[in-house]
């Protein structure tokens, strides 16, 4: 066979057996060849070649690659025996002290401490239902406590996604007043009130709960275990009805938050960098670091909720589009991807106390006036405005009828401690009425 056309070609196929392996084959030029057809019969031919590379079979290497997913798995298995009960514990703390500290008076006037109090309810819901989703909790206990009945499983999922999806759209209300308050900051107090506020908490509630509630006819119990995903997949129809469901509930839950943020914040920080360029030759450094503080707010707003929140929605995605139940029994690269977003999700609803103290002057004033002794801090400015009663009071005594004429003899004198006056008492004036940007009206 020294050159061969397509009927070679199937004789070569039918005697690959017989031939000898250390045969050369040569190929003619001005043959036609369907090149499938020649991969086909290369790929089925046993070559003899001692200056090729040995080739070997891909299951050692496979293998060799299970054991090296399997060995991260366990790292992942041990780590959450730690990061779980720890990201738990603060969690739960910043978020009871962000609600005590946004209840005390000092923020009375702020609106944005509705949503701050109500972003730290749902993520502490989040918090507290989602240690019951992991496998080593449920290994541990020797029962899943979601699926002691089939209502329980699905309220268990209802309040996991409501906390999921209001603690994303609260954080865009919080985005949205501080857009309000840039641009349109004669307007704020007209938008931004009390009343529309509590409307827009309560309809975000009202909503997503309503939707996770009827997204929860596919949360039930299979073999001793609550799934949140449980349909045929057999039947197109019923896969296209819970694709629907599953797509629409990933956007409320990132992608229309995330694009909105994505609008709303560069629009928030080239106004904030506006005003600096007009006011630069009359702000002061304290201006200047505020103003970086709630740039560098909103960046890292922004970047975290990119890097800790999507990975987990593209999860459910990737799950929906393998046909596999995300917490389900899958191959150990699926695992380490859900336990990693995991994680994310649950830093994510762990941090924001973290974020209002490194980014805001009055939290953390708030949070020192809660820790320490508050009394003591009224007190010591009572005495002080005593002490200063009684020193100008002698003053009075002590000079009398000349200290009246003394005053009247210098009117520029008094005239520049009134004017000194006067300007102190505008200062705290100003520190009593809400700020035209509130330092915490975003998280």
């Amino acid at each position: 066979m020294e050159t061969f056309g397509t009927s070679s070609i199937l004789a070569l196929f039918n005697e690959t057996t017989n031939t000898p392996r250390d045969q050369s084959v040569n190929i003619s030029q001005t043959t036609t060849i369907n090149p499938t057809f020649v991969t086909t019969v290369v790929t089925n031919t046993t070559w003899n070649c001692t200056t090729c590379p040995n080739i070997t079979t891909e299951e050692p290497i496979i293998a060799e690659e299970e054991d090296v997913l399997l060995k991260v798995l366990k790292v992942l298995q041990h780590a959450n025996y730690f990061l779980l009960p720890m990201f738990l514990l603060l969690g739960l703390a910043g978020n009871t002290l962000t609600i005590i500290i946004m209840t005390t008076g000092r923020y009375a006037h702020l609106t944005s401490r509705l949503i701050l109090i109500a972003l730290a309810v749902s993520d502490t819901v989040l918090l507290l239902t989602q240690p019951l989703n992991k496998i080593f909790v449920i290994e541990m206990t020797g029962v899943d406590l979601r699926a002691l009945s089939d209502a329980g499983c699905k309220i268990y999922f209802v309040m996991f996604k409501t906390g999921k999806m209001t603690s994303s759209w609260f954080v865009v209300l919080l985005c949205f007043e501080r857009f309000v308050a840039v641009w349109f900051p004669l307007r704020a107090k007209m938008i931004c009130t009390q009343r529309n506020t509590i409307l827009s908490i309560v309809m975000v509630y009202i909503f997503i709960g309503a939707y996770n509630s009827v997204w929860s006819r596919w949360s039930t119990i299979v073999d001793g275990k609550c799934h949140p995903d449980v349909y045929n997949s057999t039947d197109p129809a019923e896969r296209i009805e819970f694709g629907r469901f599953l797509i629409a509930g990933c956007c409320l839950y990132s992608f229309i938050p995330s694009v909105l943020m994505f609008i709303l914040t560069p629009l928030i920080i080239k106004k904030l960098l506006d005003h600096k360029k007009r006011r630069r030759s009359m702000t002061g450094n304290k201006n200047k670091e505020k103003e970086a503080r709630i740039t560098a707010m909103l960046l890292g707003i922004v970047i975290a909720y990119t890097i800790l929140i999507l990975p987990v929605t593209f999860l459910h995605l990737i799950s929906f589009l393998q046909g596999v139940r995300a917490f389900g029994q899958n191959p150990n690269g699926f695992l380490i991807f859900r336990d990693v977003t995991q994680i994310l999700e649950q830093v994510n609803y762990a941090i924001n106390f973290f974020l209002y103290v490194t980014t805001s002057q009055q939290f953390r004033s708030g949070l020192m006036d809660l820790l320490c002794c508050r009394t003591f801090s009224i007190s010591s400015s009572s005495s002080m405005s005593s002490s200063q009663k009684t020193k100008y009071s002698s003053q009075r005594k002590l000079y009398g009828s000349s200290y009246a004429s003394y005053s009247s003899g210098n009117s520029e004198t008094e005239n520049g401690n009134k004017f000194s006056i006067t300007t102190i008492s505008n200062t705290e004036k100003e520190q009593k009425l809400p700020p035209a940007i509130p330092d915490i009206s975003y998280p």
